[in-house]
């Protein structure tokens, strides 16, 4: 059985709603008619720059839907980095804590856009030493929020910010892609783990899928475990059962950021209290949104009523097996 209920029990209003700690980027997107050839020279149709990573995209998510949110990590002191915070500032987001390295060159990505399918291919870069380290983490900047969002870029630092956010009450929401070193020591304090369709397998070795969310389950000591599948939805674990989630039928002009959106919006649905399946739709939703325009940030909806009219309005894929 799962060690949390659901809808999570969190803890009375306090400064912010979402904690986020992890990723922030500026992603420098171009439409392309196809992807390239080794060798081929493609004309793009669009370029666009616009704040990125996971955690920072999520918490845009939480603070248009009217909820208050703080963001930790690190950037260069260069004018990537500045650009970074501006935008992350201009969207309400609180990143007094955010640790400025003097001569760093802050995350940054340049993703090719497929016009016809939407689908993106991503090369990014950054500076070592922009990811928090455990040390240069301060309690008191965790524990004023009612959920942490988490991306394990440096899985120690989650796992201490991680055990501070759980002894206040605060549930743990993970987004994990990579297996880093030390992700052992973060996973037993991971509440809800929505992670990247090919996660469970790398990080568990188990081909099988169920068998790898098995595994995932142990060791978050019983945290609520499923993947996202991008257009063909979300495979939860449940009382020991697969169960597949269907994701909303739109045309999709580009899927740049629609996990980290997911994520953002299943934050959202946990502040609202909202019910387990009625909060991956939600955020299937949410993401889908996000798909109709270009860039990461650009079709993140800002108000309930939005999101209630797509619902209404759009009809799911049809379901597909785990």
């Amino acid at each position: 059985m799962p060690r949390v209920t659901f809808p999570p029990r969190l803890p009375a209003p306090r400064a912010f709603d979402v904690v986020g700690l992890g990723a922030n980027a500026c992603d420098h997107l171009l439409t392309l008619p196809h992807h390239p050839a080794p060798g081929e020279k493609v004309r793009f149709a669009e370029l666009l720059r616009q704040g990125g990573g996971q955690t920072a995209t999520a918490l845009v998510t939480v603070a248009r839907l009217g909820y208050r949110a703080r963001y930790l990590g690190g950037v260069g002191d260069d004018e990537v980095g500045a650009y970074s915070l501006a935008e992350l500032r201009g969207e309400g987001i609180e990143v007094e804590g955010v640790r400025v390295r003097p001569g760093g060159l802050s995350q940054q990505a340049y993703i090719l856009v497929d016009a016809a399918s939407g689908e993106r291919t991503i090369v990014w870069g950054r500076s070592e030493g922009m990811i928090l380290e455990p040390d240069e983490l301060e309690r008191d900047q965790i524990v004023v929020g009612r959920l942490l969002h988490t991306d394990a870029q440096q899985p120690l630092s989650a796992a201490r910010a991680a055990r501070w956010a759980r002894a206040t009450q605060m549930p743990v929401l993970a987004d994990l892609e990579p297996v880093r070193p030390g992700l052992e020591a973060f996973l037993p304090e991971v509440d809800i783990l929505i992670a990247a369709e090919d996660f469970p397998t790398r990080a568990t070795g188990a081909a099988d899928l169920g068998e790898a969310l098995r595994l995932l389950e142990e060791r978050t000591r019983g945290g609520w475990v499923m993947v996202t599948r991008g257009a063909q939805g979300v495979v939860a674990r449940i009382d020991g059962t697969l169960r597949t989630f269907p994701a909303y039928a739109i045309e999709a002009r580009d899927t740049t950021g629609a996990g980290d959106v997911f994520h953002g919006a299943f934050a959202v649905a946990c502040l609202q209290g909202l019910a387990l399946e009625e909060a991956i739709d939600f955020s299937h939703a949410v993401a889908a949104m996000k798909c109709r325009a270009l860039g990461g940030r650009t079709g993140i909806p800002r108000s309930a009523e939005e999101i209630e009219r797509f619902r209404r309005e759009t009809p799911h894929r049809p379901a597909r097996p785990a």
